[in-house]
Formats: C-alpha cells, structure tokens, sequence
C-alpha cells in the first residue's frame, strides 16, 4: 500500500473491550494524524458508515474493536451500492479477537505498527445465503452448540474474555443436539448433530484453536463437524481444543470446502463471526480474496 497519501477512517466502537476503547481516542490522533475517527453510538453503526459513507477521500478504514466490529465494517462495504473497496484494518479491543489471534497480534500497539507498515493481504469471504438476505463472514459461520455458546457468553459479558471458554464447556456438558441435513460441496450427510463451525480463520472465541488446518486465502472453508455424543467424551475433547488436537479424536470430522448449506428440522439462528444473527436454511460459498485486510509482513 503507498503510504505517500495516507488518510483514514477509523471507526472506533466505545463500549468493545468493557469500555476501554474509549480512553484512547488522543493516542489514535497521535498515530494517525490523518484521520476521521467515528465513534459508534449503536449497534449497526459501524455498518451504516462503511455502507453509506463517501469512501474516496480515504486510503483504508480501520475498526477499533472486536470481531463484531469488524463483521459490520465488512458487510457495510461489501452492502455498498457503488461497490467500492479500501483496505480494512483492525486494531484488537473486543474480548474475542479471534481474527487478530490467526496474525499473532493481540495488542493494540502491535496492530497500529502493521497498519503503519502498509503491508495488505487478500483473504476470502463466506457469502451466506439466507432467507433474512445476503451476509457476509470472514472469521466463522457457525450452528447448533455454537450459536447457544456464543448466547451465553453474551450473558457473562462481564467476565471478559473467558466467558467463551466457561460458556463453550457449560454447553459441552449441557449436550444439546438437533437433526439436520448438511451438503459439503455435492456431499450430502444427515443425522443429530450437536457442533458445526465452518472456519476462515484458525482462533475462534477466546484462543480456541477450532480449525487448525484453516489459511486465509487459500479458497476454501474449513468446516468442523461433531455429531451427538457421550457427554463424558466431549469433556475430554474440551481440553484439547486450545491446541488443535481435537481434530484428531474419531469424535470430529474434518472437510475443506468451497460451499456448503445447512437446513435443520427446524429454522434456527446463526453465529456468523460473533454475532447471534440469521436464520436456516442457508446456502454459503466461499468468495476468494474478496477483500483487502493490513498484515505482518
């Protein structure tokens, strides 16, 4: 990226990290001059400004935030009518940060010195078909357990990042299924099923090492699948999650895919990056190095 003619927008979400984004808007003046900051007063917000702002005077936008953040400042761009792309920075202030886990950068400091850096990466996104409209993912599309995980760690909010590990094990032990058919490319599979995550990014939640197989541009989805077990062995599979190796127990199937869809029994809601929205049936296809992300060099 060339950084002779350098402006921003920075769209900053106040209440992402427990509040405390807020305190350094006077840093962000200090490493970006050359900026617009926004600061959100809603949820959505972030989406309307990517959506409707007059994206030519700026050179990229950068998301201070968390994942959902982020998701809103994609799919705004993404919604846009004249169709129009900048590169999109994130600087880490959520919880999650499942994205900033995969590029190894989970302080602010570090993520403005990328930025700075100039250096862009091309990655895919999942377009997600669905009767509420089109959506777009770039860090997980998720149904079944971890749509009521993610539920329940918006609950416990206030116990900060490890609300999603203490949520995911409750819901292990909680065991819920749902029947459902499932198509992986032309591959059709039926049967109760308690977990689907399909992954961009490697990190999901807070350090859960879900899709260890998972590159950002290469393409495909990785898709991780569990079908209803003995709760007794999901709790031994927990433990394993935060270093990959649960994808090696008979309990977990692993696809790489370049579409899928979902249509349970039952219309149900989606994790899509985070965010509890949506509802199946769905049809999803990857769209490859749809968009322009900042990246260590």
């Amino acid at each position: 990226m060339n950084q002779s003619n350098k402006y921003y927008l920075i769209i900053l979400n106040p209440v992402s990290g427990r509040g405390k984004n807020s305190r350094i808007v006077d840093q962000l003046k200090i490493d970006f001059p050359d900026s617009d900051i926004r600061i959100t007063e809603f949820k959505g917000h972030p989406y309307s400004i990517m959506k409707e702002e007059d994206l030519k005077p700026f050179s990229a936008a950068i998301a201070m935030g968390g994942d959902g953040t982020m998701h809103e400042v994609i799919n705004g761009m993404m919604d846009r009518e004249d169709g129009m792309k900048i590169p999109i920075g994130l600087i880490p202030g959520g919880t999650g940060n499942s994205f900033m886990h995969d590029l190894n950068c989970l302080d602010p400091q570090s993520a403005i010195r990328i930025i700075k850096e100039g250096n862009l990466k091309s990655i895919d996104l999942a377009e997600i078909k669905m009767k509420d409209g089109i959506r777009h993912a770039y860090n997980i599309v998720g149904w079944g357990i971890s749509v009521t995980i993610n539920n329940l760690a918006e609950k416990w909010r206030k116990v900060g990042g490890q609300r999603y590990n203490l949520a995911a094990l409750y819901e292990i032990i909680r065991n819920p299924n749902w029947q459902v058919k499932i198509i992986l490319d032309d591959v059709e599979i039926e049967g109760s099923f308690s977990f689907f995550l399909a992954c961009n990014t490697i990190y999901s939640g807070n350090g859960m090492k879900v899709a260890p197989r998972a590159i950002l541009d290469d393409g495909l989805i990785d898709v991780i699948l569990l079908r209803q077990a003995q709760r007794r062995k999901l709790i031994g599979l927990f433990t394993k999650i935060f270093d990959g190796r649960h994808i090696d127990s008979p309990l977990i199937e692993y696809h790489q895919v370049r579409s899928f869809s979902i249509t349970p029994q039952d219309d149900t809601v989606l994790n899509i990056d985070g965010q509890v929205e949506g509802h199946t049936p769905i049809e999803v296809q990857v769209l490859p190095k749809a968009i322009q992300v900042f990246y260590p060099k």
